[in-house]
C-alpha cells in the first residue's frame, strides 16, 4: 500500500502551534520579575504610602504681595476717618482739632534724627505720609487698636520711643530693637500689642492670645516669635470690624465706654450707609462726660 500523501495544512499546523507556544513562553519570560529586562521595560509602580507622605511633607512657597506704601497709607487713613465719622476725634466742644493729616509734600519729620536711629528711607517715607493724633496726650485717649497707642512721629520724642516700643520710660533706648525697615505704628498699653510693620516683608506681627506668651522669663517682649500677618489684610480686617461695630473704638477712659451704652443708637442715625454724621456728632459730643457721671465705676 502506498503511503498517504499528507495535506499541506496538516504539515504546517504543528509548526504554527509550536511557534505560538514559543511566543507565549517568551512573553512569560519577559514579564517575570527574574528577567533582567523586566524592571527596565516596565513602568515603575509608585509606592502610594510614600507618595502620600511626600505630598504631606512638601513645602509650598508662600507668595507675599510686595509692599505698597499707598495701600498702607490708605488703610491707616480709613481707620482715622471712621474715628472722625463716629465723633471720637475732631468732635470736641471747644472745636480743637485732634488729628493732623499730612500735607501734599508730607509731614516735616526730623530727618537727621531718623538717620541717627538708622531708619531706612522707606520707613521715613511712610512716616511722612501717615495721619497722626496732634499730640501724645490725644493719642493716649484714641488707641490705634484697642489698648494700643499710636505713635505720633511729628514729635522727636515719639521717633525715639518708636524704635523701642517695649521700653519702660526710665530704661535706656535700644536703637537696634527694630530693624531699619521696621516701623512701629502703635505701642502696647498694659495688655495691648505692638503694631510693627515690616516694610520689606509687607507683614505685621500679632499674637494669638490663647497660645502665645508675650514676654520671656526676664519680662522682655518676645516680638520676633509672634506670627506674621499680611499687613494690608491685617489693617483691612480692622477697618471692616470698625465699620461693622464688631470692635469698639475708643480710649481707656470715657471714649472707651462709648458704644457699650449707645451701640444701638448708631443705627437710628443711619449707620453705616446713610449716616447722618452731623446729627450724630451733636448728640454724641458730651456722651463721655455724661457716662462718667452716670457710671463712675463702669
Amino acid at each position: 500500500m502506498s503511503p498517504r500523501t499528507l495535506d499541506k495544512r496538516e504539515t504546517e499546523e504543528p509548526v504554527f502551534v509550536s511557534l505560538r507556544l514559543r511566543v507565549f513562553d517568551i512573553s512569560k519570560e519577559l514579564h517575570s520579575p527574574d528577567c533582567p529586562s523586566y524592571k527596565s521595560s516596565q513602568p515603575e509602580q509608585p509606592n502610594l504610602a510614600e507618595a502620600e507622605e511626600t505630598e504631606n511633607e512638601e513645602d509650598y512657597p508662600i507668595v507675599r504681595l510686595p509692599y505698597n506704601e499707598d495701600t498702607v497709607v490708605a488703610l491707616v487713613s480709613d481707620i482715622y476717618r471712621i474715628y472722625v465719622q463716629l465723633g471720637y476725634m475732631n468732635n470736641r466742644a471747644d472745636g480743637m482739632e485732634e488729628l493732623v493729616w499730612p500735607p501734599p509734600e508730607g509731614h516735616s519729620i526730623n530727618a537727621a534724627l531718623c538717620e541717627e536711629l538708622n531708619l531706612s528711607p522707606r520707613a521715613i517715607s511712610l512716616m511722612r505720609r501717615l495721619p497722626y493724633p496732634v499730640s501724645i496726650g490725644i493719642a493716649a485717649n484714641t488707641p490705634f487698636l484697642p489698648r494700643s497707642t499710636a505713635f505720633t512721629y511729628i514729635e522727636d520724642r515719639q521717633i525715639r520711643d518708636g524704635r523701642d516700643p517695649g521700653r519702660w520710660i526710665f530704661d535706656e533706648l535700644r536703637k537696634d530693637f527694630l530693624l531699619p525697615h521696621e516701623i512701629a505704628l502703635a505701642g502696647a498699653d498694659d495688655e495691648g500689642i505692638h503694631i510693627i510693620l515690616d516694610t520689606e516683608e509687607n507683614t505685621i506681627r500679632a499674637p494669638d492670645w490663647e497660645e502665645l506668651e508675650l514676654e520671656d522669663e526676664g519680662g522682655n517682649f518676645i516680638f520676633r516669635s509672634l506670627p506674621s500677618h499680611h499687613a494690608p489684610t491685617f489693617l483691612a480686617d480692622y477697618v471692616n470690624k470698625l465699620r461693622s461695630l464688631e470692635i469698639i473704638p475708643g480710649g481707656q477712659e470715657g471714649r472707651g465706654r462709648f458704644y457699650d451704652v449707645h451701640y444701638g443708637k448708631l443705627e437710628q442715625y443711619g449707620w453705616p450707609y446713610d449716616f447722618r454724621e452731623t446729627e450724630w456728632k451733636a448728640a454724641a459730643r458730651d456722651t463721655p462726660q455724661r457716662l462718667e457721671r452716670l457710671y463712675p465705676f463702669y
